[in-house]
């Protein structure tokens, strides 16, 4: 693991994460380093990205708590049932063998396509869901619930490290921390330059499966997609240096959001800590899901 020289954080951090969690089957929480570290894309860094940031300095100077995990299938089910949040009609972009289907009209989050159980992450749900998730968790808590800025979603993912993975250099130890396009993906999709590992998982894998980032996080890297609240842009040069989401300002289209960490068909190209994709907002994915975040007094 190669730690981020000058990166600092309080003493009492390297003591192991503290975490809590709100209310019965809400998500774990991390309560994460603050401090300054240097993210994005380096430049020997192979398989970048338009859409990568140059390395930069960022600062989290206040107390952030992050999702120990992706949201999964029953506790997004818990929103549905206690929200009456509407379910999306339009169905979800899915995957077939060495082929994408486009939108089929059946699947959604509660059937996606492939077999899940309640502790996969959930999936086929828009950042417009994701937000009504985060806002439904704010009001039942009294906490601020939100989705993590894309700063913050990396800052969190390198967990004090520098290159694409914060578990190192090799690829063959990409299986070891995330569910990734590898051996048992190609045997079914000609697609994406694979890691040479077997995960175990054609599709999604239960969360937790895989060994957590140094700071005791799940599945930053690869298994889903994660959006954030960040709106798209074209021009790099302003992006926020202080941890806070990036939204319209600076020619931001926010009708498009900015998902994070690769997924379970992400190869070596989009696994990768500094690559950010861009989607619509309402779009619907069997590649799509999403973690919390909530700032602490």
């Amino acid at each position: 693991m190669a730690i981020i020289a000058g990166f600092s954080a309080p003493a009492h951090a390297q003591t192991g994460p503290e975490s809590f969690s709100d209310c019965e089957n809400c998500p774990a929480m991390i309560i994460i380093p603050s401090g300054s570290a240097m993210i994005g894309a380096e430049p020997y860094e192979a398989n970048q990205k338009r859409g990568d940031i140059p390395v930069r300095k960022v600062t989290i100077g206040y107390k952030l708590a992050v999702g120990r995990t992706e949201i999964t299938r029953a506790q997004y089910r818990q929103f549905m049932e206690e929200s009456g949040h509407a379910m999306a009609t339009d169905g979800c972009n899915s995957w077939g063998r060495n082929r994408i289907m486009g939108y089929v009209p059946n699947h959604h989050w509660d059937n996606p396509g492939f077999s899940q159980n309640d502790n996969h992450p959930v999936v086929c749900v828009s950042h417009v869901d994701a937000s009504a998730y985060a806002r439904w968790m704010a009001q039942k808590t009294g906490k601020p619930y939100r989705l993590l800025s894309s700063t913050e979603f990396e800052y969190a993912t390198r967990a004090g490290t520098r290159g694409p993975w914060f578990w190192g250099t090799s690829q063959r130890d990409a299986c070891t921390y995330a569910n990734v396009a590898d051996d048992v993906f190609r045997k079914n999709f000609d697609h994406a330059p694979v890691f040479k590992c077997d995960d175990g998982y054609e599709h999604t894998a239960p969360v937790a499966t895989y060994e957590a980032n140094g700071w005791g996080l799940h599945d930053m890297l690869g298994n889903v997609y994660e959006w954030t609240n960040d709106c798209v842009h074209t021009v790099k040069s302003n992006a926020p240096t202080d941890g806070r989401a990036w939204l319209e300002e600076d020619g931001g289209n926010c009708e498009r959001r900015v998902p994070r960490g690769g997924s379970w068909v992400s190869g070596t190209d989009w696994v990768r800590a500094a690559a950010q994709a861009g989607d619509l907002a309402k779009y619907h994915s069997q590649l799509l899901g999403f973690r919390v975040a909530v700032t602490l007094p």
